[in-house]
């Protein structure tokens, strides 16, 4: 339980990328989108990149249970590349799409988070 209160941002941060894998791993049997780009930042919402979060984010919600110390600054680490990653391929499709790199909202949101976990990883928590 120690663990739990200790680690809360980081596993709310893995838990968040449990969360968006499942959203676009839900969304390719939902929805039926033509595929107008035909580069990575189309694909980044794919199954197999949903997938690889998911696996991350377990590990991450692991890590941050368990409280094991020394893999908790990579997982930090991993959790902003993730989130800046996504941030940038939103921001790809919104200028190839729409011309202007922050047209929706969903791009300011994953800069937003990756701004979070790189603060939070920065403050450090001993």
């Amino acid at each position: 339980m120690m663990g739990i209160r200790r680690n809360y941002s980081i596993l709310m941060t893995g838990v968040e990328i449990i969360m968006i894998g499942a959203f676009f791993v839900a969304n390719t049997f939902h929805f039926d989108r033509p595929d107008l780009l035909n580069n990575l930042a189309s694909h980044i919402d794919d199954p197999p990149f949903a997938t690889i979060n998911i696996i991350i984010g377990t590990v991450i919600v692991m890590v941050a249970i368990f409280d094991i110390r020394p893999l908790i600054k990579w997982c930090y680490a991993v959790a902003a590349f993730i989130w800046t990653i996504y941030g940038l391929a939103f921001m790809l499709q919104n200028i190839e799409v729409m011309g202007q790199p922050f047209g929706r909202l969903d791009c300011w949101l994953m800069f937003a988070i990756a701004g979070r976990v790189i603060l939070e990883s920065w403050a450090g928590d001993d």
